[in-house]
């Protein structure tokens, strides 16, 4: 008995690994069902599961494409996320111009994580090292309990002095 439960213990790890691929698959197909009927939050979590590969195989360039539906609805966290593609070029070519279109977007709806790419994107030679708007950028991220503002927040002020 004693040389079969590591073979056991094996079969009950592939089973638990089988059952919750299975389960994944099955709430990704009810989100793109939501999404594909034009549900802005459920566009955003199929782009999500894209590009984890939660329930579906990884795909960057269809995750920016789900992103990008969810964002022309207005979802702050979906404008970001496409921001953050274009910016790093993530399912797309890295486009800085159309990368601080979306980061804005999102920042002017007080989306912190959007406000700090917008601020590094304008301490950074793509954004002109504009110094100002980088701090203003920053601190608003900061102001809004974004944590890793700070550190950048600190930088920019050491540039402004």
């Amino acid at each position: 008995m004693k040389t079969l439960l590591p073979y056991l213990f094996a079969a009950t790890i592939l089973l638990t690994a089988t059952a919750g691929h299975a389960a994944g698959e099955a709430v990704f197909e009810r989100k793109l069902a939501a999404a594909q009927a034009g549900d802005a939050e459920a566009q955003y979590d199929v782009g999500y599961r894209y590009e984890k590969g939660r329930g579906v195989d990884e795909d960057d360039e269809l995750a920016l494409e789900w992103y990008l539906k969810s964002a022309a609805q207005g979802l702050a966290k979906a404008q970001y996320k496409v921001g953050y593609c274009y910016m790093k070029g993530v399912g797309a070519d890295k486009d800085l111009d159309e990368a601080r279109t979306w980061l804005q977007k999102a920042a002017d709806q007080d989306y912190a994580p959007a406000q700090y790419q917008l601020g590094k994107l304008y301490a950074g030679p793509a954004g002109g090292r504009d110094y100002q708007m980088a701090f203003n950028w920053l601190e608003k991220a900061k102001n809004n309990g974004y944590e890793p503002a700070t550190r950048e927040l600190n930088k920019v002020r050491r540039k402004l002095n």
